[in-house]
């Protein structure tokens, strides 16, 4: 393929926001790496009464932000290895964590979750929440990263997907997630471009402790803009 005809890696203004709350630990984790061919946003949040919730979260991001060596595009395999390789980096930590993963590459976006950790895309104004929460029951859930229990799986759910100019990606533990609902959530990011990325996740945040979270709170935040 020629100079001409390459496809531009799209820009990408990123804000991320984590706070401890009311809690008295702090058991969520964020990151993001922009690659060369890959780039990877994550959140995880430790499970709240087991031990190590806290490495547990940290282990598996700092695992797979390793990703953005991979060479492209974001596809579903590397989702699906990636996960693998932050389970095991999980079980070494000796805690448990959900996951939520955003690979983007040029027009290509790859979402993998595990647990309750949430991924949303504002899209010409309409928010879709594009995972699904692995609950059996309000209060139970039966996937996590670091599983010990045969009942509890590590496997994630994955969605290909693309993006384009203009769009808007949340990633967001349970804190946020359970206490905002979407037109709280649509309302902060629709003030974007307008203000950054890094204003509209610690809005999210702020938001969510103001209406009564008691959680750990964190969101990570990705307006995407045109061709570098």
């Amino acid at each position: 393929m020629s100079a001409a005809t390459q496809v531009q890696p799209l820009a990408y203004d990123v804000g991320a926001c984590t706070e401890r709350g009311l809690r008295s630990y702090q058991e969520d984790a964020v990151g993001h790496d922009v690659g060369v061919n890959v780039s990877v946003f994550a959140v995880a949040d430790g499970l709240g009464g087991h031990p190590n919730g806290d490495l547990a979260s940290r282990a598996a991001v700092d695992s797979v932000l390793l990703t953005t060596q991979a060479e492209g595009p974001a596809t579903e395999v590397l989702a699906r290895s990636t996960v693998a390789t932050a389970e095991v980096s999980v079980l070494a930590s000796g805690g448990s964590t959900t996951l939520a993963l955003l690979m983007l590459a040029g027009t290509s976006a790859v979402v993998a979750h595990v647990r309750d950790s949430r991924v949303y895309r504002l899209r010409y104004g309409i928010l879709d929440q594009l995972t699904q929460d692995h609950r059996e029951y309000r209060h139970v859930l039966n996937r996590c990263l670091g599983a010990t229990s045969p009942d509890c799986s590590s496997e994630p759910d994955v969605r290909v997907l693309d993006t384009e100019p203009g769009d808007v990606w949340v990633l967001a533990t349970d804190g946020v997630s359970d206490t905002l609902g979407h037109a709280q959530i649509r309302a902060v990011l629709r003030e974007l471009p307008a203000r950054n990325a890094r204003w509209a996740a610690e809005e999210l945040v702020r938001r969510a402790l103001d209406e009564g979270s008691t959680d750990n709170c964190t969101s990570l935040v990705v307006l995407v803009g045109g061709a570098r």
